[in-house]
């Protein structure tokens, strides 16, 4: 059973004894199913619902004799609804049943339904038949080896992640360890040693000056094992084990290279490079919205802000004119905080350094100012926003370079910044900022 070693597999079942067998049968190969009898579930439990269920085995009938297929398929519904988090993402559900039209309502039951997420495979198996691990396995990679090879490949890299994390925590491990012999003198040394090398890492993350209290300390070692996984994971997933190889070639199907869209860009590019943690914290790189905001008087009016974006050679002063007010009605001004982000950590900052710009719609920045963006502009696009609870959209950030503002610490620390730009981003801003700064004027005739 491939890729499950390191997930989540749920067997759902209102008899405990029909289901050691396959509990078992799962042990032998290294999988440790978690089961749930659904006679037990509370409402309102802290424990559920649960993610990253990647295998359910799913009792049909958990209602007893007597119900009719409709209360019987309903109540898995209802009980799949509390247990699996909504955004579980994909997982294979197998079916325990000898009737197949159960199987078949119970598919189109739960697609009407939001709140349950969607199986990518659903597989019909006798109970009888599950004893047996090696049909089980042989039965789900045949499923999704035929319809959803993708599945298959994001269980690699998941299983890839969380061993990569375990491998950060044995070598943490490892260098506390120290020479004692005895256990008792041995746990204690380690227990000192590990300490302090989480506070180290800690410090050297954000600075004596970033650590607070011990909630602040944690956040800022958790955040210095980013690199450490990432470290791990980068080899853990560099070549595809043997048994993948023949999947991954659908990523170079002709569908495949199809364009994803906007959307699922602009919802990707904002879990990479838009962080929504600590906003009320003066940080590098943070987005402040100027309507409304004591920051506003720092830069120029809009239309004045706006005439970089429009050719004025090509328009008449009316045209401008025009086109500027109906690019002002469709845009969010905002402010950058662009400080180096060492001064931040080190607590060394007097001025908040900021440069204006705007989040413009992605569809008027393709129809309207589509290549007419100035050297001065940094572009950030698609990002997928929203504003005081408005439906999502794709924006664009656009920073201009000639807007360059600074004010007071205090008044940046009274606001709340919209989201902030993570460090790769931010620092290929910070790239375009000095390159537009620094850039000297040469007379070359050509």
């Amino acid at each position: 059973m491939v890729g499950l070693n390191a997930a989540r597999v749920l067997i759902v079942d209102d008899k405990e004894s029909e289901v050691l067998d396959l509990v078992r049968a799962l042990w032998k190969v290294g999988v440790a199913p978690l089961y749930v009898d659904p006679t037990t579930i509370n409402e309102g439990d802290a424990s559920w619902p649960l993610s990253g269920i990647r295998l359910a085995f799913l009792d049909m009938d958990i209602v007893g004799a007597g119900a009719d297929s409709t209360s019987k398929v309903a109540a898995l519904a209802n009980c799949l609804r509390s247990l699996i988090h909504k955004d579980n993402g994909p997982y294979v559900a197998i079916a325990w049943t000898n009737h197949p039209e159960l199987v078949n309502d119970f598919d189109a039951y739960i697609f009407s339904i939001h709140e349950i997420p969607r199986p990518s495979a659903l597989i019909m198996i006798a109970k009888e038949d599950c004893s047996d691990i090696g049909s089980i396995s042989a039965r789900i990679d045949k499923e999704l080896a035929g319809r959803a090879s993708s599945v298959r490949m994001l269980e690699e890299w998941e299983s890839a992640s969380v061993l990569a994390a375990g491998e950060v925590i044995g070598e943490l491990s490892a260098i506390a360890s120290g020479v004692e012999t005895g256990p008792e003198r041995w746990r204690k040394s380690w227990d000192r040693t590990i300490l302090r090398v989480m506070h180290t890492c800690a410090k050297e993350s954000v600075g004596e000056d970033g650590i607070a209290d011990g909630a602040s300390a944690y956040k800022a070692f958790c955040h210095s094992l980013v690199p450490l996984h990432e470290d791990k994971l980068e080899r853990g997933v560099s070549l595809p084990p043997p048994d993948l190889l023949q999947l991954t070639k659908s990523l170079l199907d002709v569908t495949a290279k199809e364009d994803c869209g906007i959307e699922a860009k602009a919802r990707i590019n904002r879990m990479m490079h838009c962080s929504f943690d600590e906003l009320k914290t003066l940080q590098a790189g943070s987005v402040y919205l100027l309507e409304k905001s004591s920051l506003r008087p720092l830069f120029p009016e809009l239309t004045t802000m706006l005439k970089t974006l429009v050719p004025i050679r090509s328009l008449s002063p009316e045209e401008q004119a025009k086109r500027v007010a109906e690019i002002a009605s469709q845009v969010k001004v905002v402010a950058v905080e662009t400080s180096p982000t060492c001064d931040h950590i080190q607590g060394r900052l007097i001025l908040a350094r900021l440069l204006g710009g705007y989040l413009v719609p992605v569809r008027l920045r393709e129809d309207s100012l589509k290549n007419n963006l100035p050297a001065s502009i940094w572009e950030l696009s698609p990002l997928w926003l929203s504003f005081g609870g408005s439906e999502f959209s794709s924006y664009a950030l656009l920073v201009d370079c000639l807007l360059l503002s600074s004010c007071g610490l205090d008044k940046l620390k009274s606001i709340e910044a919209f989201f902030r730009i993570r460090n790769q981003a931010f620092s290929a801003l910070q790239v375009h900022f000095a390159s537009h700064a620094a850039r000297p004027g040469m007379v070359l005739l050509k």
